[in-house]
């Protein structure tokens, strides 16, 4: 059987952790579940947008059809809009996202989670329409729909555990679910009429739940068609 062809997705994540696994995850499920037309490559690191793109923009990449290059993906955390910090910092990266593009010639997509990137783990086993404080309460959920009896978030995000996590419930058919899931969320916000405001091309609700980390996942799934 003839070795399938790669596509290659180049990655900045803003955690430790967590961003990093999940993709390195969903590279495994996409090469080994013959549901694929090309394999997928990643290279997901802790890094800004900025310092990923020097680290990679003159690298070989392989090419999506049309000769077409494949968007870099960044993926980050809005947390509260209503922090100066937390709002700066935002805006920051994107800032970077738009730097890289000028200076290296490439596109950089932005996946984001609002509040966090445990929104998007749980749209993989839940509806999340309701918004919350703080990162800390979604442990609730957490606990109730991954089995689990964690006293803090800290323990969802240690790398034993959430490797465990990705095994026991992220598979190429709940990340379908978590899309739609997350289409929803998106859906709603237009229907309540939430703030939505736009930074250099980066459309975001103000508030809490809302998500485009969907859109990059379907994005690699597009170009690997994944079925």
């Amino acid at each position: 059987m003839a070795k399938k062809e790669s596509r290659q997705f180049n990655i900045s994540v803003e955690g430790i952790n967590c961003e990093k696994m999940y993709f390195e995850h969903l590279a495994r499920l996409v090469n080994s579940s013959n549901r694929n037309t090309y394999n997928l490559k990643v290279d997901p690191r802790k890094m800004s947008p900025l310092e990923y793109a020097k680290r990679n923009a003159y690298k070989p990449v392989d090419k999506r059809k049309g000769n077409k290059k494949i968007p870099y993906i960044h993926v980050q955390d809005i947390e509260d809009y209503y922090d100066d910090f937390q709002r700066k910092k935002f805006f920051g990266m994107i800032d970077e996202m738009r730097t890289a593009e000028d200076k290296f010639g490439i596109v950089y997509e932005l996946g984001y989670s609002n509040y966090t990137f445990e929104l998007w783990m749980l749209l993989h086993v839940a509806d999340m329409k309701h918004a919350v404080q703080d990162r800390h309460s979604y442990l609730g959920a957490i606990n109730r729909w991954f089995n689990r009896n964690y006293t803090n978030i800290d323990e969802f995000k240690n790398h034993t555990e959430f490797r465990r996590i990705l095994d026991e419930f992220v598979t190429l058919d709940s990340i379908i679910q978590a899309i739609r899931r997350a289409e929803r969320i998106v859906e709603k916000n237009v229907v309540d009429r939430k703030v939505k405001e736009t930074y250099k091309g980066v459309s975001f609700y103000r508030d809490n739940p809302d998500v485009s980390i969907h859109e990059v996942v379907q994005m690699i799934f597009d170009v690997c068609v994944v079925k």
